[in-house]
């Protein structure tokens, strides 16, 4: 059951192969897979087990209606799964992708430091893993010194190899030129000035458009967090004082409405939107 449930599950799964094999899984798909139909089925089995007992005993329900609900509810369940496990490889493919992009600029100035002072590119590529702090960048580093001196690529192979693996667009075009510039004039330095020049504006034109947008935040913020509410409040107790309602909520429910729901979970909407866009950068 389990094996004709995950070659159907793999063929369904397929369009999502490219996502997984640049997640930095250390598992080949076919074993994703195969975990995931194995989680599949014991989710299944439980699911609709459970809910039936908890139909039958603590909602008395009758057991030929409490079959159709529970089983409603397992696939509801399943279905859910089915598709965080399918969606966790691209969700983790963009984490990978964000946090190589933020550090990249600087290891390619490093790196382009290094190449004035006359490395080879094996040694370069070795002492960039070594020193870098990136974990993404330095685990894409290692596995191409792994290709190179435990598998025996060339350097050319494993290079095309790093592209092709890379989550990030950005790293994969870097990788790409300067392989063809180690296969062609070897002139190592002048790609990689003109990648970490490249990158280096790049990231300072993100960082001044993110200072904008923080400073767009900081006013919402003021007029959300600040201003309204104490405009609210006070229309309200004049409201409490003078009696009526809105929607037939008296001003008392709402200044309490306002104060423990409207305000914290705006205040966290405003935070989560700053944390997304302070972890790109």
């Amino acid at each position: 059951m389990i094996e004709s449930l995950t070659a159907r599950f793999l063929q369904l799964a397929e369009p999502f192969r490219q996502y997984y094999e640049r997640a930095g899984f250390n598992d080949p798909f076919e074993t994703y897979i195969l975990n995931v139909a194995r989680a599949l089925v014991l989710l299944l089995i439980t699911s609709a087990v459970v809910l039936t007992l908890i139909h039958v005993s603590l909602f008395n329900m009758n057991p030929l209606l409490a079959l159709p609900a529970s089983l409603l509810l397992t696939f509801a369940t399943t279905a859910i799964f089915t598709g965080l496990a399918l969606y966790y490889p691209v969700y983790r493919t963009y984490s990978r992708r964000v946090s190589i992009e933020k550090d990249l600029p600087f290891t390619v100035a490093y790196m382009a430091s290094l190449a004035s002072s006359g490395m080879g590119l094996e040694r370069l590529l070795e002492r960039v893993a070594v020193y870098e702090t990136n974990r993404e960048l330095r685990r894409e580093l290692f596995l191409t010194l792994r290709d190179i001196k435990a598998l025996g690529l060339d350097t050319l192979t494993a290079l095309a190899r790093l592209a092709s693996r890379s989550p990030s667009a950005l790293l994969s075009s870097f990788i790409l030129a300067l392989r063809e510039a180690y296969a062609t004039s070897g002139d190592l330095k002048s790609v990689l000035m003109h990648y970490a020049k490249l990158m280096l504006d790049e990231k300072t034109q993100r960082l001044r458009s993110l200072v904008n947008t923080l400073s767009m935040l900081a006013e919402v913020y003021t007029t959300m967090m600040v201003a309204a509410p104490l405009m609210f409040i006070t229309m309200l107790i004049v409201m409490n004082v003078l009696g009526g309602g809105v929607l037939g909520l008296s001003p008392d429910i709402l200044i309490l409405v306002l104060t423990f729901i409207v305000i914290p979970f705006s205040a966290l909407g405003i935070y989560i939107a700053i944390d997304g866009l302070m972890s790109r950068v």
